[in-house]
Order: structure tokens, then C-alpha cells, then sequence
């Protein structure tokens, strides 16, 4: 596993033909601007992901443990909710929500009918792997950490805590990728 902080200016993109699991964070900042990742994620997504500049070739997976993550995060308004801990004096209304949380939805069924994102299955190794590794990492990021190395794919994520937590776990993920992530201090709102 290499750590790779995709929001440094020295980073130049990922390899072609890159296989990455895209996690919960990753997707809801991308789909969501009320999000606090937005900024840097969209950034990421704007240069290295969807760029028609680029020449390369990547195959980004999501899969039902994330798929469910989004749905939950989102119908609870969760970005919502964060932000409008920071932002106080503005208003959001209710139909503001709605609409928030129905693009959220149709962005990403086009990303997925569209195989941007492309679903990516478990099998009996992942599941194993899982359970021994749920009390360090939890149960979705020991799910999608393990579903990542059993494929030998790399693992985008805005998660620092999960990053931190895959680093002192790394002999259970002997064949993970590499890690993207990016640092708390780039988490904020434009």
C-alpha cells in the first residue's frame, strides 16, 4: 500500500488503467455541495477523473455497502445538517433539501447507468476478512478495505481516521492498492 494525497499540487493523476473502489465520502462530496470535502473532491473529479483532457483510462467500483451508505447519509441530509453547523445565519429550506437530495440520487444513477461507476461484488475472502477486521475499522470500512485488497485494487477516500486505522492494520491487507486520500486540513467550505 502507498498513501497518495490526491489534493497535493505534486500529485499528477492516477495510473491508466487504475482499478479504485470509491468510498461513501469520496461520492457524497462529489454529488453534494453542501458537502465539506466538495471543493477538493470536485477538484479531483474536474482534473483527474473526468477531464477530457486526459489520456487515461480508470475503472472506478462502488458497491452496495457504499451504495447504501449515500442513500442513508442522504436522506438524513447529513451534509446539510454539518454544514448548517458552520453556517448558521444561512437558510435552507425544506425544498432546498429535497431538491439537494434528489440531484444527489440522479447524479449518481448516472454515474452508474452510465459505468463511471461500475459495481463491484464481494466473495467468501471478503466477508472473512471482514469479520476479523470490524473492531479496528469498522464494519462498512473493514467491508470496503477488504473488498479492495481482495481485489488488489486501490481505495479513494476522504476518511483520515479510516486511513490512519488501514496503516496500523496493514498486514490484514496485504494485497491493497494504493490509498488516496486527502489531509483533514483540506476539509472545509468555499
Amino acid at each position: 500500500m502507498v498513501k497518495i494525497d490526491f489534493s497535493s499540487n505534486d500529485f499528477l493523476g492516477f495510473s491508466d488503467n487504475e482499478d479504485i473502489l470509491v468510498d461513501t465520502g469520496i461520492l457524497l462530496a462529489y454529488l453534494n455541495n453542501y458537502d465539506a470535502w466538495s471543493h477538493v473532491v470536485t477538484d479531483l473529479f474536474n482534473n483527474h477523473i473526468l477531464s477530457e483532457d486526459s489520456d487515461k483510462t480508470l475503472f472506478l467500483y462502488i458497491n452496495p455497502c457504499v451504495l447504501n451508505e449515500i442513500m442513508n447519509l442522504t436522506d438524513k441530509n447529513k451534509s446539510i445538517e454539518h454544514y448548517m453547523k458552520k453556517h448558521k445565519s444561512e437558510t435552507i429550506t425544506y425544498e432546498d433539501i429535497i431538491e439537494v437530495e434528489k440531484n444527489t440520487v440522479n447524479a449518481l444513477r448516472i454515474l452508474i447507468k452510465n459505468d463511471i461507476l461500475i459495481p463491484l461484488e464481494a466473495n467468501k475472502e471478503t466477508y472473512l476478512r471482514q469479520m476479523n477486521t470490524y473492531k479496528e475499522l469498522g464494519s462498512a470500512d473493514s467491508f470496503n478495505v477488504s473488498l479492495a485488497n481482495d481485489y488488489g485494487i486501490s481505495f479513494l477516500t476522504v476518511d483520515n481516521k479510516l486511513v490512519k486505522h488501514i496503516e496500523e492494520n496493514i498486514a490484514n491487507f496485504p494485497d491493497l492498492g494504493n490509498v488516496y486520500y486527502a489531509p483533514p486540513e483540506k476539509q472545509g467550505y468555499r
